[in-house]
């Protein structure tokens, strides 16, 4: 059973209709993007005094600032990219920064946070160069071998989208040691069976409306770039050792059973963590019980 605060937190949501917000359509779908583009442009608030036990330093990589946070007088042994969610739309929030550090501490490593470009303004594949890019510098820095990528809500399907990337644009680098995914969108726009199995779950989830899937997917890529929306149906051969997290009360984990399938047919380790009774990226709501013991799943994963 949830905890009252999880309870809580769903109930907030469910109150505040950001189910029934994402849910536009036409014009009025329009109008959200250009309302969330606003928002992209305001400055993430990091959360500086909360962090005194760390570095946090700013970085232009090609034009994307970057924070990189690291427990202070540390040698980090491991690296980690953390790409945050929020549909390609929605920026970041001082939340994220706060994980960063749990994760630098928990998991000995250096991690990289960069605030990508988001749509509607930048296409997928051009956020996939600036965090290709990211990932470049890190790997100046640290081998592949001891770098993972972390990534929430879309953020995850990103993390599987840029190695598909770097697979199907035969790119001279090695994809990381492994991957860590918190509720990934995985397939865009959902195939027949997996949106029937959204549609039986909608109700349940307070965040995420089946329709929005349909709608994102031609803001994002078309034509070509198309096939970077959908990592889910490339050829996995090759990809790294990955931790998948989902909730049964979020659509999304109607993704999970032909990824396990797909994980099976090209030989990916996949290691399935499910959330009794939990919302889509549960882990970010800190102060819920089940977020921090999820949390230390994460960093196992991680470490």
């Amino acid at each position: 059973m949830p905890s009252v605060r999880a309870k809580m937190v769903s109930g907030l949501f469910k109150m505040l209709g950001v189910n029934k917000m994402l849910d536009k359509q036409s014009e009025e779908f329009d109008k959200l993007l250009e309302k969330y583009k606003a928002k992209q442009k305001k400055p993430l608030k990091v959360p500086y005094k909360k962090m005194k036990d760390f570095n946090i330093d700013t970085e232009s990589i090609n034009g994307t600032t970057c924070y990189v946070i690291s427990k202070k007088e540390a040698t980090p042994k491991n690296a980690v990219l953390y790409l945050f969610g929020g549909g390609y739309i929605l920026p970041p929030d001082p939340g994220d920064i706060i994980l960063c550090g749990q994760m630098a501490e928990n998991c000995d490593a250096k991690v990289w946070f960069p605030l990508y470009p988001m749509a509607p303004e930048h296409r997928l594949v051009e956020t996939l160069k600036s965090t290709l890019q990211v990932y470049r510098n890190m790997l100046e820095e640290y081998d592949a071998s001891h770098i993972r990528f972390f990534g929430t809500s879309s953020g995850g399907g990103q993390v599987m989208s840029l190695c598909v990337y770097i697979k199907h644009e035969n790119i001279n680098v090695p994809l990381p040691g492994k991957l860590v995914l918190q509720s990934p969108g995985l397939q865009v726009p959902p195939s027949e069976s997996q949106r029937a199995e959204m549609e039986k779950r909608s109700k349940m989830d307070v965040m995420i409306p089946p329709r929005f899937f349909d709608n994102i997917a031609p803001v994002l890529a078309k034509g070509e770039e198309a096939y970077l929306l959908s990592p889910l149906l490339y050829d996995l051969t090759g990809f790294p050792e990955t931790d998948i997290f989902y909730g049964t009360r979020e659509v999304m984990i109607a993704y999970l059973k032909d990824f396990q399938s797909a994980c099976k047919k090209y030989g990916v380790k996949l290691n399935v963590h499910i959330g009794k009774d939990m919302m889509h990226c549960w882990g970010a709501m800190e102060f819920v019980p089940e977020a921090r013991a999820v949390r230390q799943e994460y960093f196992k994963a991680l470490s």
